[in-house]
């Protein structure tokens, strides 16, 4: 789990202060996902960070004590590959794929 003092790579931004963007997002993914066969599908998720050069958003994912780092399309997808998201189980793991983003 992150810790309020853990630097986030470059362009990330913690969400923590700003619950309703939080909402937004969280019911965004819940949106795109229109496929069963996608990985978050129906799955519990929690908002933590942002990339501010993308639409790119780390999401917990509740259940499985993991998580998702989506990239965002902005419109209810059906093709289970979109939105695409990498799954990590890891905090160390999640925050590495941040940098190798390279935002």
């Amino acid at each position: 789990m992150p810790h309020e003092t853990d630097a986030l790579p470059d362009a990330w931004y913690y969400l923590r202060d700003d619950q309703e963007r939080c909402r937004v997002l969280e019911d965004e993914l819940v949106n795109e996902c229109g496929s069963d066969r996608h990985p978050l599908f129906g799955q519990r998720v929690e908002a933590i960070a942002r990339c501010e050069t993308c639409d790119d958003v780390l999401f917990r994912i509740l259940d499985q004590q993991s998580w998702a780092i989506v990239h965002l399309t902005w419109r209810r997808e059906t093709n289970p590959s979109w939105p695409a998201c990498d799954v990590m189980e890891s905090w160390s793991s999640a925050r590495e794929e941040m940098v190798d983003r390279g935002h």
